[in-house]
């Protein structure tokens, strides 16, 4: 563009100088000798150098735009379903899941901290309402997972021991319940005769602090309800039936 700017200037402004004399005639003549020798001549309107300037701007907009790279789209990948998996696999990927739900929600707090108190008051309640509301589906997915787990670890067991393995307390403490009721009704209608069961609650080996919170928990439960009781080691209760 450049060039051709500087080749139109110089066309514009180098043109050719006639002496003139006193005599006209000799002046035309010799005006129309050099207009013969040189040929015609382009004649620009005066606004000519700004239009073609305007079009040669117009083209060289568009050669620069067709040469930004288009942003690629994200490829969504869809990871299949395994048909089985066992106890360990499947913690592993409902851990992975929570872990990017949670780190949703706690970008929605800090968004809507960062905007508090300043006049996007409107954003930092919506943020935060997405944020309470993907907390929510946090603790209900935590919830299934857990039981999940929890049922795929006593499937093959015997059914003279429960493993409370992946539940939360009040969880662990419930099915606890359940499942010492059920063999005492049992030992009462005289269809069992088994004395006793094993509660395995764990070492806390994977808790934060390697200690466990369910152990003590269920000793303290087994305590408020008066059964009898032995450990098996660290990490199992053996619990008698009561039968009446």
């Amino acid at each position: 563009f450049t060039l051709w700017q500087s080749s139109l200037q110089s066309v514009l402004t180098n043109k050719p100088v006639l002496e003139t004399s006193g005599d006209p005639t000799v002046g035309l003549a010799a005006a129309a000798t050099a207009t013969a020798r040189a040929g015609p001549k382009t004649v620009l309107a005066p606004n000519a150098v700004e239009h073609y300037e305007k079009e040669m701007l117009d083209k060289a907009m568009k050669a620069s735009l067709s040469n930004i790279p288009q942003k690629a789209k994200p490829v969504i990948v869809v990871r299949p379903m395994k048909q089985q998996q066992d106890t360990r696999e499947q913690e592993d990927q409902n851990n992975s899941d929570l872990d990017q739900f949670i780190e949703q929600r706690d970008m929605l707090y800090r968004k809507a901290m960062e905007t508090r108190g300043s006049n996007m008051q409107g954003a930092a309640s919506y943020y935060a309402a997405q944020a309470r509301e993907l907390n929510t589906h946090i603790k209900t997915t935590q919830k299934q997972s857990q039981m999940e787990m929890f049922l795929q670890a006593n499937k093959d067991s015997p059914n003279t021991r429960l493993d409370l393995h992946y539940l939360q307390t009040a969880d662990a403490i419930k099915q606890l319940q359940q499942f010492i009721s059920q063999k005492e009704a049992m030992a009462r209608s005289g269809s069992s005769g088994s004395q006793s069961v094993d509660v395995i609650t764990g070492k806390g080996n994977r808790s934060e602090n390697g200690k466990s919170r369910l152990r003590p928990a269920v000793q303290n439960w087994l305590d408020q309800k008066n059964y009898s009781y032995t450990e098996v080691n660290a990490g199992c209760f053996r619990v008698k039936i009561k039968s009446q």
